[in-house]
């Protein structure tokens, strides 16, 4: 039997690979090219069919996960385990921030497909990194009744890919918004807006190292009210546009070019 994960990730596995073959049928691609991978033949514009491909596969991965795991289910786990006791089931838990970070992913997406190549790409990460965190994490509420454990079990397998993957993804989309600030401001508002993020940032840090038992939650709250407010910024800079940008001598070096043409 197939399980509701397995339904829900394999469908958005349809609809991404049907996306992709569009987008690859519209932008110039080949009758085999998008269905094909570009094995036999041409996709057209690559980097919406990748994306596209890219997203079809995060969801395939995600639907065989789930279906291996059969959903958290305790009965399977126990025929896995070779007991005849279920595991106790796991208490109710509490509310999650993975639906918000996907909300915030999704209009990204939508807003970039208008505005700009850049927050469509970033748009694209969070959700497929969103898509990951929120399986893992609602996989691991289901293990046993014991959250201590399934806490440690998950941090146990995705610590060794968060870091790392996450942290990148971070950093990358970080510099990427505040690209799109620095452009679109004058050049001294440019200046200005560097010096106020740098002064921030080192200020925290060093509030932080000076008082090493602040509450885990304010710190992360913090952390994760800079980084939407950076998103933000980004975005809205973005559909703005970036600034006129003059090259001084231009004018001088052409009329200095027509002046010795005509000695």
């Amino acid at each position: 039997m197939f399980t509701t994960g397995f339904k829900l990730w394999f469908g958005v596995f349809v609809a991404a690979f049907g996306a992709a073959s569009f987008a690859g049928y519209t932008s110039g691609g080949d009758e085999t090219g998008p269905i094909s991978l570009a094995w036999k033949g041409a996709v057209g514009n690559h980097v919406s069919y990748g994306l596209f491909v890219g997203a079809a596969a995060v969801a395939l991965g995600l639907a065989l996960f789930s279906i291996a795991f059969r959903d958290g289910d305790a009965e399977a786990a126990a025929e896995l385990l070779g007991t005849d006791d279920a595991p106790p089931a796991q208490r109710p838990v509490g509310g999650s921030w993975w639906p918000v970070f996907a909300a915030l992913g999704v209009g990204a997406t939508a807003v970039g497909a208008v505005v700009h190549p850049a927050v469509f790409v970033i748009g694209i990460c969070a959700v497929a990194a969103v898509a990951v965190e929120w399986t893992m994490t609602n996989w691991s509420e289901k293990l046993s009744g014991n959250p201590a454990h399934n806490t440690a079990q998950r941090e146990k397998l995705m610590r060794p890919v968060e870091i790392p993957v996450l942290g990148t993804l971070g950093v990358g989309v970080l510099v990427v918004a505040m690209s799109r600030v620095l452009l679109a401001s004058s050049v001294n508002g440019a200046v200005v807006v560097a010096t106020v993020v740098g002064l921030v940032v080192l200020g925290g840090a060093v509030l932080v190292s000076r008082n090493p038992h602040l509450p885990r939650g304010m710190v992360q709250g913090a952390l994760l009210v800079g980084f939407v407010a950076v998103i933000v910024a980004g975005i809205v800079t973005a559909a703005t546009g970036e600034r006129e940008f003059h090259q001084k001598g231009s004018d001088t070096h052409a009329t200095d070019t027509q002046s010795g043409d005509g000695h």
